[in-house]
């Protein structure tokens, strides 16, 4: 009696055909799962994703974030040419730049790159980022381009803010230097002496950067006449009492006319206290300002038992009063000098100190 072929060895190849057959539906489970992870996050993200055949460029997925972002429905821009319509929702100035970015990560390489958009529902223009990389098959050849895009344009926005902000900050800066420049030159020349041009200097500058220490602390916030009109007395020695008043109503000044009008007051407050009505008790000074129609009427009136004591000499002083304002704001400047006192009046223009 014959014996039959061994069976051990066909069940053993079987049992291999069997294990490499679970182990294939496993792989093809895990594969599905894995898809199923993947569109999950997709269909779930704030940014869009999406897959592009290289050859055709023509997108094979898409995210629903494009409805958001692009202002246009996965079902319209994924209909006919795509990758044509996709091109024509990119304004004309990026295109180039676009497509210049896409060649590279067909070729093989990774890309990030910005451009704006114009969304057909509502003509908005955004600004996006896309960070897309390049898919290779099993031989290494590139089979597909995978992208991320992201919608900057609040981000933009807020960096031309800011760069629009530093570019204010340098613009104000030069001109806070050249005002400096300019009261160190002009005080020199009026000085008969270092000690002289010290002094002036000192109080000049400290009286600028009073004025530039309420611009910084609120920038965006105007800055009121009053008191201006209060720190200059103060830090020229006078109280506001019987023989000092200052009347007007609430006058917000722009930064350039914040600066002057500080300049201003603080000459008037200086010279009256060298020389005026200020250096005495007997002596009086009203300070007041109105608006009339399109115009802020400033005025300081000085009066004395006593002569007025002038100085010898026309200095800067004087001519940041007669001068200064007419040049910065627009103004008509009347200065007199009575026997009884300093009197000046100037009517400035409302636009040139900021009020419409």
């Amino acid at each position: 009696m014959s014996k039959g072929p061994p069976k051990k060895p066909l069940e053993r190849g079987l049992a291999d055909v069997k294990a490499a057959m679970r182990e294939h539906a496993r792989a093809e489970a895990r594969l599905r799962e894995s898809e199923e992870n993947l569109r999950d996050f997709g269909e779930a993200a704030s940014d869009v994703l999406w897959i592009r055949n290289a050859e055709t460029l023509q997108w094979e997925y898409l995210t629903p974030a494009f409805d958001a972002i692009y202002g246009m429905s996965r079902e319209q821009a994924l209909a006919g040419d795509n990758f044509a319509t996709w091109i024509d929702l990119i304004v004309p100035e990026d295109r180039e730049h676009v497509l210049g970015q896409i060649e590279r990560i067909r070729e093989g390489e990774r890309a990030t790159f910005e451009y704006r958009i114009c969304r057909p529902a509502d003509n908005e223009i955004r600004w996006l980022r896309d960070a897309d990389f390049p898919m290779r098959d099993e031989t290494g050849k590139v089979a597909h381009i995978g992208g991320v895009g992201q919608d900057i344009t609040r981000q933009r926005e807020a960096e031309d803010r800011q760069q629009a902000r530093f570019a204010e900050l340098q613009h104000h800066v030069r001109n806070t230097l050249a005002v400096i420049r300019s009261i160190i030159r002009r005080t020199m020349e009026k000085s008969q002496s270092l000690d002289e041009a010290a002094a002036h200097l000192e109080g000049r500058i400290n009286a600028f950067a009073r004025v530039q220490a309420a611009i910084t602390r609120r920038p965006s916030i105007s800055i009121n006449l009053a008191s201006i009109v209060a720190e200059e007395l103060r830090a020229a020695g006078g109280r506001e009492g019987e023989n000092l008043t200052i009347k007007g109503p609430p006058v917000a000044l722009a930064p350039k006319a914040a600066e002057t009008m500080g300049l201003v007051i603080h000459e008037l407050a200086t010279n009256a206290l060298k020389y005026g009505a200020l250096s005495s008790r007997a002596g009086r000074t009203d300070i007041e300002w109105q608006l009339e129609e399109d115009t802020l009427r400033f005025a300081w009136t000085e009066s004395s038992p006593h002569d007025f004591r002038p100085a010898e000499r026309r200095g800067f002083g004087l001519e940041v009063l007669e001068h200064t304002l007419p040049y910065e704001l627009g103004a008509t400047v009347d200065l007199r000098i009575a026997p009884s006192g300093l009197n000046f009046i100037a009517v400035i223009p409302l636009e040139a100190i900021g009020i419409q």
